[in-house]
């Protein structure tokens, strides 16, 4: 029994071990292949809009339901944004202390969606997408309320 569970530990880590090795290469091999860059990676423009989350380092299922959320309407919505650096993603956790001008700068007082629009560097607007809190609880009404948002600041 016990050379039996031992060699299954072996196993299971050789395992691990080959998954967290092989699939950063083969991905990394992929996106080489197809050309393909992280929107992140990407220069923003000189006139952009930067869409962000804003989240505490606490967070309950709920607010990492908005991150995915506003992330995968961000992805899939605005993939020739993101690339081209005329839209920006990020994430940002105010409990750092790097990131902590950022409550003052937006009034945060707990999670928060923001657009804002840059143009030569500065910031010029932004805005608070609050209703994502209550439409949480619908992923589709959430993507359409972070679609139209982000689709009306891109027509100006």
């Amino acid at each position: 029994m016990q050379v039996k569970w031992k060699n299954t530990f072996i196993f299971f880590c050789l395992m691990i071990f080959t998954m967290v090795i092989c699939l950063p290469l083969a991905v990394a091999q992929e996106a080489a292949e197809n050309g393909t860059k992280d929107p992140a990676a990407v220069e923003p423009q000189p006139h952009h809009l930067v869409v962000t989350y804003f989240h505490t380092t606490f967070r309950c299922p709920t607010c990492h339901n908005i991150e995915n959320y506003s992330k995968a309407a961000v992805y899939s919505n605005f993939d020739d944004e993101l690339k081209t650096g005329k839209l920006v993603w990020r994430v940002i956790n105010v409990d750092e202390p790097e990131n902590k001008h950022f409550i003052k700068d937006y009034q945060l007082y707990s999670k928060h969606l923001i657009v804002s629009e840059s143009k030569d560097g500065k910031e010029v607007r932004w805005k608070d997408l609050e209703k994502v809190w209550t439409l949480v609880r619908n992923e589709k009404k959430f993507e359409n309320y972070v679609k139209t948002e982000i689709s009306d600041w891109l027509k100006e």
